[in-house]
């Protein structure tokens, strides 16, 4: 957890949070893997949809791994984005859905945790903005700005 001195420290505003979000998927939809890893710390903590494994993935390595595995597949997963939204001073969640060759596959959301204008965490599900919402993954901190 991040104390309130290092969040202060961290937070972006919600334009760049947004841009960051944007750059990070555009990144994956382009498959352009270093404009990704230059969105991600080196020491990324990633955990994906269940599409290319079940793990997190650790740092620039685990992501390269992953990577290679999404090639590996043979699938032309690609993300369609409906809506960014700044949660908080360090997180951005992506809302959206995932099509395989064009076709709708599954709802689709990443949140991610913002420091030093880097991704430091990213969480991936394969569900719908009302489930998220149910469980608390998309709960906005009280007093977050926009």
């Amino acid at each position: 957890m991040i104390n309130n001195a290092a969040q202060a420290d961290s937070a972006l505003t919600g334009v760049d949070g947004v841009k960051l979000a944007q750059s990070y998927v555009a990144a994956y939809n382009d498959r352009d893997l270093e404009a990704m890893l230059a969105a991600l710390d080196e020491n990324v903590v990633s955990h994906p949809a269940p599409l290319f494994g079940h793990r997190p993935n650790l740092g620039h390595k685990g992501v390269r791994a992953w990577w290679a595995a999404m090639l590996w597949s043979g699938q032309s997963y690609e993300v369609v984005v409906h809506e960014i939204r700044q949660l908080d001073a360090d997180r951005v969640a992506v809302l959206g859905e995932i099509r395989d060759a064009g076709k709708w596959l599954s709802p689709w959301a990443v949140v991610v945790r913002i420091r030093n204008g880097l991704i430091v965490e990213s969480h991936s599900y394969l569900s719908d903005e009302e489930l998220l919402t149910q469980l608390g993954v998309l709960r906005q901190a009280s007093g977050a700005s926009d």
